[in-house]
């Protein structure tokens, strides 16, 4: 451990930093303005993109202005009802935030005009930068970093999707839901993974507070962002893909000061030499030694995640779970091979699945019929004990060997019999849960989830409205609770 620790500090001494000229202003101030602007300019909306970026701006709750030159691009633009001018300082009043959707060779221009305007941030949906390896490029994004330092003006990007605020219209993709508004938090290097993250969480049924894809990161990268929404109220959870920052002990620094405060999740691209040159021609970020990586977002108590299923099953748990530094799990429901299995899966994350005190043993012994069914940890109900469910329930949340709940549904089951007897079961273990403090999820097994997908939508938003995280399979609700787990032994231990 004090080598790994040793070469981490090193790693993190000996990333190259961002310079920053004395001229950039507050860049939570800056953001604020870009996450809740009240004046949007787009430069560059075209016709050939179906004008996307100004039909992103659909519900936006500003004014938007566009800025194109091209005669045969500014009818549409007009046919929307919206104004268009020829240069950024014909616009007439002064803008918070512009979207720059133009070829990299007039970008710096542009930019130059936006800095004249006195804009203070700017996305650059604009890519072909030092991601493509190209000299030009490289010397092209330089120009833009040069630009922007010596004049204080933030550059999200270039190479990115920008920002998505629900709460004032904001989206840069049409499937972004602004009705959804909570507080989850999302930093994401790739602009696909923050459209992919966005619409795994609200699918769930959890809000977002706010999304950015701030791509190549020349001037805002991820340590800014730590600091952001680790400083930002409505943020409760940070949810992250990381490609490489450029500032190592920056990131280091700020993700150690957010973690006791509130939850990081945190998705690592470039895991392998082939990830690495992924991430080379995406970003043109330094993947770096995800040994490296894996010992300091553990240092720093940060959550790993390693797949954009376990980003959202980790969030899921850390939104919808009682806080415990418990490890023992009580489960219902399965056959004797699927509690075995079980059992094997919250064993190799790290879970206990004891057996039950002898108190609830022999309460349990008393009305409960063996016949196919089982009261061991986990209890399979069987078809005889139904009409004692509630009992069954109560007594496996308040035994004291218990620190979680975890029914296991099957939607084949309740597929084949009413659906109304599962949610009924539900129900329960919510008033258990209620009673007692204690975290409770749903696991879902099923071995042909495509047929059954309609039974476990509707069980999953059932679920929702109860308050209980649900799982496709229990070796994904095991890493979830685990890593759930570990992460409040951090907090309890730091704070």
């Amino acid at each position: 451990m004090v080598i790994v620790y040793t070469k981490c500090i090193r790693y993190l001494l000996i990333r190259p930093s961002l310079q920053r000229s004395e001229k950039m202003p507050n860049i939570n101030e800056q953001l604020d303005k870009a996450f809740s602007p009240k004046v949007v300019a787009v430069i560059g909306a075209r016709r050939a993109d179906d004008y996307v970026w100004l039909k992103n701006m659909t519900d936006f709750k500003g004014k938007v202005y566009s800025v194109q030159v091209a005669d045969s691009d500014i009818e549409g633009i007009v046919e929307m009802g919206i104004e268009n001018y020829k240069s950024i300082g014909e616009i007439p009043e002064d803008v918070d935030y512009a979207v720059f959707a133009v070829p990299r060779r007039f970008a710096a221009s542009v930019l130059r005009d936006a800095v004249d305007k006195k804009i203070p941030t700017v996305h650059m949906f604009t890519s072909g930068y030092a991601e493509s390896g190209e000299e030009q490029a490289i010397k092209d994004q330089d120009e833009i970093q040069q630009i922007a330092t010596e004049s204080g003006t933030l550059i999200i990007g270039p190479n990115c999707m920008g920002v998505f605020n629900p709460e004032v219209g904001m989206r840069f993709g049409p499937g972004q839901d602004v009705e959804n508004i909570g507080n989850v938090s999302i930093i994401s290097q790739s602009g696909a993974h923050a459209s992919s993250m966005t619409a795994a969480i609200q699918g769930n049924g959890i809000g977002i507070n706010r999304t950015i894809s701030f791509g190549n990161g020349i001037v805002l990268d991820s340590p800014d962002l730590l600091n952001y929404f680790g400083n930002d109220p409505k943020t409760k959870l940070i949810c992250g893909y990381i490609e490489g920052p450029k500032n190592g002990r920056r990131f280091f620094e700020e993700l150690r000061k957010v973690t006791p405060i509130k939850p990081v999740v945190l998705w690592k691209g470039g895991q392998t030499d082939a990830g690495v040159r992924s991430v080379a021609s995406h970003t043109g970020s330094l993947a770096g030694s995800v040994e490296v990586w894996n010992a300091m977002v553990q240092q720093a108590g940060a959550i790993r995640a390693d797949s954009l299923e376990e980003a959202l099953d980790a969030s899921k748990a850390l939104l919808y779970l009682t806080p415990t530094t418990g490890e023992n799990m009580g489960i219902i429901g399965g056959s004797g091979g699927q509690s075995v299995s079980m059992s094997d899966d919250f064993s190799r994350a790290g879970l206990n699945v004891p057996r039950l005190t002898e108190s609830t043993l022999e309460s349990m012994s008393e009305f409960f019929q063996l016949v196919g069914a089982s009261y061991f940890n986990p209890l399979d109900v069987g078809g005889m004990n139904r009409g004692n469910i509630e009992n069954i329930i109560s007594l496996l949340g308040n035994d004291p060997n218990i620190d979680i709940l975890a029914l296991m549904v099957g939607a084949q089951a309740a597929r084949r019999r009413s659906i109304d007897d599962t949610l009924e079961q539900l129900e329960l273990y919510a008033k258990v849960r209620d009673e007692t403090g204690k975290p409770l999820l749903g696991i879902f097994w099923t071995p042909t989830p495509y047929k059954d997908s309609e039974v476990i939508l509707e069980l999953d938003k059932a679920m929702q409205d109860l308050g209980i995280p649900s799982f496709p399979n229990p070796e994904r609700a095991a890493k979830a609770v685990s890593k759930v787990v570990k992460y409040h032994r951090f907090k309890q231990a730091v704070t």
